[in-house]
């Protein structure tokens, strides 16, 4: 029989082993540091080892400032639940166990930030090489903000870097304004705005990047002087630089509405014609705007019929002055114009019209005339004859003589004047007055 000594024995075991459990107790927490989003949810668990008895958990912040959270106890298990999370969560949160008479706690580290959507870039009327642009790019809701890096990019090149450091203790909305000058060699790239918020001390980097939509600026076209021989093939490439990508497509102006000749980069002529040539327009548009290029298409072969006429309607008459005209529909051809051998007016290339002035026109510049159409590839003619009529002149009578009689000067009256026959009847009675005085006798 062990008596007292047996009971003194294991009361020492029972408190042994119970200052042995208090002393190993222990709290984990979890997640000791997080890094959160505005408006996320964020849920720590707090939980104790080796604790022999009841639990009890309390939380706080280092400055005992209410964080919001819910709070759900289970035994050795204490969850905290922090729903819509906000700067102001931006805390220290303490977890403290109570065993007993001892306590244990330990703490998590909350970290918020807020970057919930890409940069916003103002749409661009356009980008023409060579032509400073403003881009204006947003970020919206940031924190913190001084934390943001904004980089300017064409295609994969980096432009401009803008760390602007702004200490802001709220969500921000900022915007980033570059002057940029484009170059022909950036055509067709993306420009971009790249925005990231970054701080290396917590494990943060969230990056967004948008691209700028813009309409069609420089637009570049194959050939600047195509030209096609009669009956060949010929193709000319558009391109304009625009995002979203353009919609490129050609027509043609004719005499009638503008005809569309094609929905892609390409104008294909095939089997050229007289008809085929003219003035093309390369379009491109897209959703923020449009713009258009023309290039003249020449079609190379003999040239056409050229056309000469004269100012008159019918045959001219000595005196008159005359123009006689040569044409041609083909700007490519040299025009002479000409009689019979001699040259007499010609035309520098690229002039459609030759003209050739007679002043008071004469029988003898009456003929044949000759306008002549000629290129590398062939001569045309066309003629015409003019016939220059002569002036009919009216005949001068002479005056009748003194001595005549009376009849014989009225049919005279048609082509003598008045005066003249009233003087020659004046005389005529005079004379004939002295005459008769003559046979007169005096008594």
């Amino acid at each position: 029989m062990c008596g007292v000594k047996c009971i003194t024995f294991a009361l020492w075991i029972n408190i042994h082993s119970v200052i042995t459990e208090t002393n190993g107790f222990k709290v984990h927490l979890t997640p000791l540091k997080s890094v959160n989003h505005v408006g996320a949810d964020l849920e720590l668990t707090c939980r104790v080892n080796a604790c022999p008895g009841n639990v009890i958990f309390q939380w706080r912040t280092l400055l005992d400032t209410f964080h919001g959270g819910i709070s759900k106890n289970e035994q050795t298990v204490s969850r905290q639940l922090i729903r819509n999370i906000t700067i102001q969560h931006n805390i220290k949160l303490v977890c403290k166990a109570f065993c007993g008479g001892n306590y244990k706690e330990n703490t998590s580290v909350i970290h918020v930030f807020s970057f919930p959507q890409d940069p916003v870039l103002a749409k661009i009327k356009s980008l023409i090489a060579n032509q400073t642009q403003t881009l204006n790019c947003t970020v919206h809701n940031v924190y913190p903000l001084e934390r943001i890096v904004i980089e300017w990019l064409r295609g994969n090149e980096t432009l401009y870097v803008d760390e602007p450091q702004i200490p802001y203790d709220s969500v921000q909305s900022h915007s980033y304004v570059y002057n940029y000058t484009p170059s022909v060699s950036d055509l067709g790239k993306n420009l971009s705005c790249k925005a990231t918020l970054k701080n290396p001390e917590i494990g943060l980097e969230k990056t967004r990047i948008s691209n700028a939509e813009y309409g069609p600026g420089t637009i570049t076209i194959s050939s600047k002087n195509p030209s096609v021989k009669l009956g060949g093939h010929l193709e000319i490439t558009c391109h304009a630089d625009g995002n979203p990508k353009p919609t490129i497509f050609w027509w043609k102006n004719e005499t009638g509405p503008a005809q569309n000749k094609s929905q892609n980069e390409k104008l294909i002529i095939n089997n050229a014609s007289w008809s085929q040539a003219g003035w093309y327009h390369c379009g491109a548009n897209n959703t923020v705007g449009s713009k258009h290029m023309s290039v003249k298409v020449i079609v190379l072969g003999p040239p056409n019929i050229p056309k000469i006429q004269l100012s008159h309607t019918g045959d001219p008459k000595e005196g008159e002055n005359i123009t006689i005209l040569c044409s041609s529909d083909d700007e490519s051809v040299d025009l002479t114009l000409y009689r019979q051998s001699q040259n007499a007016a010609s035309g520098a290339l690229n002039e459609t019209v030759v003209l050739l002035n007679i002043p008071s026109v004469q029988i003898t510049d009456g003929g044949i005339y000759i306008c002549e159409a000629k290129n590398d590839f062939g001569t045309e003619r066309s003629t015409i004859n003019i016939t220059v009529e002569a002036q009919l002149k009216e005949e001068k009578k002479p005056d009748l003589p003194i001595a005549i009689l009376p009849a014989a000067i009225l049919p005279a009256a048609g082509s003598v004047s008045l005066l003249t026959i009233a003087g020659l009847l004046i005389r005529y009675c005079r004379k004939k007055a002295t005459s008769n005085s003559g046979d007169i006798t005096l008594s």
